[in-house]
């Protein structure tokens, strides 16, 4: 009987072992959900600010903006740069003069452009978005051979247009994720960096 019996502890000893272990994960999650900052008492992402005071962007945990010298040498005089440390995504702003198109004529000269430069490209989507200076045009390509999937924001300002130029591996839903923060954020109305 004594064998019996111990042999009928031991489902019970498991049982009472795997609710404990339960009972401490979910102690454990419910500890980090309290201590993490909600609403108001969150940590507000970083904001790069272009030298000229004319836009501002989210700039997420693990990106850097080139800045200064190192912004200069670049060839097509960017007015932003932002790389992910990693070297897994980058975003390129320029400024243009204003655009007088349409977000029909615009997908038409996106793709036909696409195109001619890359091979294999697969459109994504092509849609209008809010950002806090008004509506931005977001076409979203794949390059499947390269491993890419790019978007092109066209965003009006003041007299001139913004193209945001967008790159990260295809699969890095992470990195996507940041850049599309990083898109949406692009702020021309109040570019000063928040505190």
């Amino acid at each position: 009987m004594a064998s019996s019996s111990s042999a009928d502890r031991t489902p019970k000893l498991r049982l009472i072992a795997a609710v404990a272990g339960v009972a401490i994960v979910l102690a454990a999650i419910v500890a980090v959900v309290a201590l993490r900052p909600h609403g108001a008492d969150a940590a507000k992402p970083a904001r790069f600010q272009s030298a000229d005071h004319n836009f501002s962007l989210v700039l997420p945990d693990g990106w850097r903006a080139v800045r200064g010298a190192a912004l200069a040498k670049i060839a097509s005089t960017p007015a932003a740069v932002l790389r992910r440390t990693d070297g897994t995504g980058v975003v390129v702003v320029h400024e243009r003069p204003a655009l007088a198109r349409n977000s029909r004529s615009l997908t038409r000269a996106l793709t036909a452009q696409v195109a001619r430069r890359f091979r294999g490209v697969q459109p994504v989507s092509a849609r209008t978005v809010a950002l806090p200076g008004g509506p931005a045009y977001v076409y979203t390509f794949a390059r499947p051979a390269a491993g890419r999937v790019q978007s092109i924001a066209v965003a009006p300002g003041a007299g001139r247009t913004y193209t945001l130029d967008a790159v990260t591996g295809s699969g890095a839903r992470d990195v996507a994720a940041q850049v599309g923060a990083i898109l949406r954020s692009f702020d021309t109305t109040n570019p000063a960096p928040r505190s």
